[in-house]
């Protein structure tokens, strides 16, 4: 053409940017494996990992860093290009690697934003941890005094510490910084799910760790502020102390026999009505005398308001003798008319 005469010798300044093989796989470096390493990532789980994205001449063209957040995928399963779900595969939680990833595994030969088209690229990352959706609660007991008879269960009144923080060692909270125990009621869904079912068949004085995946935590959006999205949890239990619950849809029980004239004896004016004050001062005196005993860790006046409401059949803030049922005497009726 016009350029380059006729005969000319030509000189070129190469920089080598890259190269690959069609034939090339991904190449792995691992920079750091920890020591403890109970489980490797496998298809079907979902990691949470921070990565740095360069090109082989080191020009970094993405990072989780940046947006302070991590990166969180399913593995194995197609939803990154095919170089990064194989280089997810075998990582151990804290896990870093480097990944380096040939074009045809990666963006191909039209490349993506600022990556060029038949670009290697390198990924530096770091597991920060992963879990699979069919896991469960896992829990560790770390000690259990030699006197465990008495076990928590649903409806226990429990007042424990914890330590919970991230798999990666990350404290989001702590009842020791507070200075006072945490307080629930057990299986009324005070707590996030796995928590209910990692405080279970513990007793007084056990310390345990309990880990959470996200669908029995906080789930894929956390908690703004305190827990990351899709965050497996860790908690670091001991077990003050136990009161035990009443059975199961009882929020009342009486600790002797009942009395046969019971309405007549919540009935104070013997009007042939009683009233939530009525009914309030009743229940609060047996009670106090230790004749019964309310569901322990809930709210007096809402527990009496709901007993009472219970027993207003038609809703006109009385309850009369006709209206008035113990709940064995309700059970027995249902029972009969099955």
């Amino acid at each position: 053409g016009k350029e380059i005469p006729g005969q000319a010798s030509l000189v070129f300044d190469v920089v080598l940017l890259d190269l690959h093989n069609p034939k090339d796989g991904i190449a792995i470096e691992n920079q750091l494996v920890p020591e403890s390493c109970e489980r490797r990532s496998q298809t079907g789980d979902f990691l949470r990992y921070h990565y740095n994205g360069t090109l082989l001449d080191g020009t970094l063209f993405d990072s989780s860093y940046s947006r302070n957040r991590t990166y969180d995928t399913y593995v194995g399963k197609g939803y990154v290009i095919a170089g990064m779900d194989e280089g997810l595969l075998g990582v151990c939680t804290g896990e870093k690697r480097r990944i380096i990833i040939p074009p045809h595994l990666g963006y191909g030969e039209e490349g993506r934003g600022k990556i060029p088209g038949s670009a290697v690229l390198v990924f530096d990352i770091h597991v920060v941890d992963f879990h699979n959706p069919s896991d469960s609660v896992s829990i560790t007991v770390h000690h259990k005094p030699s006197n465990c008879t008495v076990l928590s269960k649903k409806g226990d009144y429990l007042k424990y510490h914890y330590n919970a923080s991230l798999l990666d060692g990350t404290l989001l909270d702590s009842t020791h910084s507070l200075g006072k125990t945490y307080n629930i009621v057990l299986g009324s869904g005070q707590v996030v799910l796995g928590m209910d079912m990692g405080l279970q068949d513990m007793c007084v004085g056990e310390r345990r760790t309990v880990v959470i995946p996200p669908h029995l935590g906080y789930g894929e959006d956390g908690v703004e502020g305190e827990v990351p999205g899709s965050a497996v949890l860790v908690f670091d239990i001991e077990l003050l102390e136990l009161v035990s619950g009443l059975p199961e849809g009882y929020m009342f029980v009486w600790n002797g026999e009942v009395s046969p004239n019971l309405f007549e004896e919540i009935d104070q004016n013997h009007d042939g009505e009683v009233l939530l004050e009525e009914f309030s001062e009743y229940i609060q005196t047996q009670v106090d005398t230790g004749k019964g005993k309310l569901a322990p860790g809930f709210d007096f006046e809402k527990i009496v308001k709901n007993m009472f409401t219970n027993q207003d059949r038609d809703g006109n803030g009385k309850v009369t003798a006709e209206e008035f049922k113990l709940k064995d005497q309700e059970a027995k009726e249902e029972h009969d008319e099955l």
